[in-house]
């Protein structure tokens, strides 16, 4: 690679990695960012970032997406590991660091295996539409991405109107390009969260993401249109995924290291066994989802914590809120902001409810302050977490 980022030879074999030394992201921005340390692991490390960088900068160029899901951490007990905090991951340099190369390794893997099974190459799909049976659900879209098809303009009507009338912003998706600038212009003064809000919204106007062999398509179908490639596939995390495990085979027959089983020869074989990979992982994309959760209300046992969080979407009985700290997401009913019957009033077209005597109004994009705590349903005997609305008053 050139010191512009620019590929000049691509090998494969297979090696032992001679492993330097550990470091955690915030520990490798630690090294990196400090000026006394001028040893060669550090140097390294500042190559692969000033590339990373550049690499990040191409495909932002040719109209890549810059979305995203929230992630957080959980903070334990140091004795018991109860859960005693949970917040959102600070992302660092390093872990853009880090992407930036698995991107790529996943990218020329995809390549190469599907120069040699041009029929059975495993490879990965991710397309841009309205997924209504996970509706305002974080897809937690990751780095690895999926097949990426170009999203009809009206998947994204609801939140491209939200935006004219509450905020008089704009969203262009008429390219991933025009969609990756517009992301960018969607900006509030003196609220930074509000870009970021728009971009998970704008994640939920897609589906989830699917593995698929390569002869199931034709060839401009591969071009994953969030990360702006041609081709795509997962090779980059084996220990975890039976996808990358059927890759690193495919692509060890590839380089003449060893010979393919015939099941990964069987495009119909192929077939089934993606439908059962694309039905686990959006399984788990749920229990990581439920986890949250259920570590939020792990910490918040006999507590209630107050936190700014953000209006997601307004109903006729409530509205939906994201608490940023938390990275998670719940409804604020109205029965529950009174003892007695409270009037409302849902104004459909404004993407606002009005609420109590004096009318007060809660609409999309709004900054309310709730409280969060763990509480135990009756019915079922499951915790869960339930938001109550702090500010505004509702008189």
């Amino acid at each position: 690679m050139t010191p512009t980022a620019e590929i000049v030879s691509v090998e494969f074999t297979k090696s032992v990695i001679r492993s330097r030394h550990a470091f955690s992201y915030a520990e490798a921005q630690a090294r990196i960012d400090d000026a006394s340390h001028t040893d060669n692991i550090t140097q390294g490390m500042r190559t692969l970032l000033m590339l990373s960088k550049r690499l990040r900068a191409k495909r932002m160029e040719l109209g890549a997406l810059n979305l995203a899901s929230p992630e957080v951490k959980v903070q334990t007990d140091s004795e018991t590991s109860d859960p005693v905090d949970v917040q959102s991951k600070e992302l660092l340099e390093t872990n853009s660091l880090v992407e930036e190369f698995m991107l790529l390794a996943n990218i020329s893997v995809a390549k190469r295996i599907y120069e040699h099974f041009n029929d059975t190459a495993m490879l990965r799909y991710f397309p841009l539409c309205r997924l209504s049976s996970l509706l305002f659900m974080v897809l937690g879209w990751d780095a690895d991405g999926r097949r990426h098809g170009a999203p009809p303009a009206t998947n994204f009507e609801t939140l491209q109107d939200m935006l004219k009338v509450r905020r008089g912003l704009s969203l262009d998706v008429s390219s991933s390009k025009a969609l990756a600038t517009s992301l960018d212009q969607c900006i509030i003064p003196n609220d930074p969260f509000f870009n970021t809000l728009v971009r998970i919204l704008a994640t939920r106007c897609m589906l989830s993401a699917e593995y698929f062999p390569s002869g199931t398509f034709s060839v401009p179908d591969f071009r994953h249109y969030g990360l702006a490639t041609d081709i795509y596939t997962h090779f980059t995390s084996p220990i975890r995924r039976y996808a990358d495990i059927v890759v690193h085979r495919q692509l060890a027959a590839a380089i003449n290291y060893e010979t393919l089983d015939p099941s990964l020869r069987d495009r119909n074989g192929l077939e089934e066994a993606c439908r059962n990979i694309n039905y686990r992982h959006r399984m788990g994309q749920m229990a990581g989802r439920a986890s949250v959760e259920y570590f939020v209300g792990q910490s918040l046992k006999g507590k209630k914590q107050v936190e700014e969080a953000y209006v997601m979407r307004v109903l006729k009985n409530g509205f939906v809120v994201f608490v940023p700290r938390f990275g998670l997401e719940g409804l604020v009913t109205v029965k529950d902001l009174s003892k007695r019957e409270v009037p409302t009033e849902f104004l459909v077209e404004e993407y606002t409810i009005k609420i109590g005597k004096t009318g007060t109004k809660i609409a999309v994009f709004d900054k309310v302050v709730v409280s969060v705590e763990a509480i135990r349903e009756e019915s079922t005997g499951k915790q869960k977490v339930k938001m109550l609305l702090i500010k505004p008053e509702i008189m």
